[in-house]
């Protein structure tokens, strides 16, 4: 009996034979015709799409208005025509354009100026992310790093006292930053220009 369990030990280590192979297994395709690559395209190029679409609101990824010549994009939409611009804003008239409203523009204020950035409404809309720094002045949030988020924890203040100089020069670049790239609209009372 133990002679048998160690022949029956030493059948179960040997290799076992490979399975043979059926008639479906013959045929199986293994290589990618281009109808499978024309597939993987498709689906990368939706993919990309969809991913613009919901990080910046186009699904051109804002290619057409990257392109655009800058002075194009400092002109004043229609909703503002007729009205002689700059125009004063106190800070409660300020909270009344942060998207929320249909046909009213997106307004930011940094440093005292006022910027309609609707062309954006997809960053400083209602449900973009950049959000609570529309219908105010938060300028103190643009004098973190670039990738800081602690700028966009922090209650909105339009208060630079008690700033380094470099944290300082970061708020003097975001302002040049939005002066190149939307129309200043008007300034906040209090500071005028």
């Amino acid at each position: 009996m133990l002679r048998e369990r160690r022949k029956a030990d030493r059948s179960a280590k040997t290799r076992p034979e490979p399975e043979s192979l059926d008639e479906d297994d013959r045929n199986a395709r293994t290589h990618f015709t281009l109808l499978d690559v024309l597939r993987m395209v498709g689906g990368l190029v939706i993919l990309g799409l969809l991913t613009g679409k919901f990080m910046t609101g186009s699904v051109t990824w804002d290619y057409w208005t990257k392109s655009s010549p800058v002075g194009d994009l400092t002109i004043p939409s229609a909703y503002w025509s007729g009205q002689e611009l700059p125009l004063a804003f106190s800070l409660e008239q300020l909270h009344e354009f942060d998207g929320s409203r249909p046909k009213t523009p997106v307004l930011l204020a940094i440093q005292g100026q006022v910027f309609d950035v609707s062309r954006k409404s997809g960053l400083y809309g209602p449900r973009g992310p950049y959000h609570r720094l529309a219908a105010t002045d938060c300028s103190r949030a643009f004098s973190y790093r670039l990738w800081s988020m602690q700028g966009l924890r922090e209650p909105c203040s339009s208060d630079l006292n008690g700033l380094s100089d470099s944290a300082r020069q970061r708020v003097a670049e975001w302002t040049e930053f939005f002066q190149t790239r939307y129309p200043c609209v008007g300034y906040l009372t209090g500071s005028e220009p």
